[in-house]
């Protein structure tokens, strides 16, 4: 199958919804956001969990499990930050400065978690694939922030 202009290329093929919608969606429609940390050796490993670590100290968020083995959709070992819509504007710039060359997946909880892992995506570094991407839901309550779990006590 040839993809055509508006479409998504994932492990698995294309995905064929358009990126182009004729209505713009309202922010609001972003409940919270996700940031996932990817590494793939144990000198990658050790530097996410320093990562880890200065993100803990600086940003009121929720600091996921450490998976050390691909895990839902995603194709490489990662832990996952959530954080609501105000920190986005100090958090991600942020992380663009201090990623350490790792790759970052940022994206939007809506009611869509297929278009927020393959359209709505934000990559630093390597775009890695999406697995098994059709299997993530298209209409379903987007996902609110979880209460962070680290106690900021820097200034980012």
């Amino acid at each position: 199958m040839r993809p055509g202009p508006n479409s998504v290329h994932g492990p698995d093929g294309v995905y064929s919804a358009p990126m182009i919608r004729t209505t713009p969606q309202p922010l609001a429609a972003i409940a919270s956001f996700h940031a996932h940390i990817y590494f793939d050796s144990a000198a990658q490993r050790e530097i996410a969990l320093a990562l880890r670590e200065q993100i803990g100290a600086r940003f009121a968020v929720t600091l996921g499990r450490v998976h050390d083995r691909p895990v839902g959709p995603h194709a490489r070992a990662m832990y996952q930050v959530a954080f609501d819509v105000a920190t986005f504007g100090n958090f991600v710039p942020w992380l663009m400065l201090n990623r350490q060359g790792l790759t970052v997946l940022v994206h939007p909880n809506t009611r869509d978690q297929r278009r927020d892992h393959l359209v709505h995506a934000l990559w630093m570094g390597e775009v890695l694939d999406i697995v098994d991407a059709d299997g993530l839901p298209t209409d379903d309550e987007a996902e609110l922030p979880p209460p962070p779990n680290t106690q900021p006590t820097l200034a980012p």
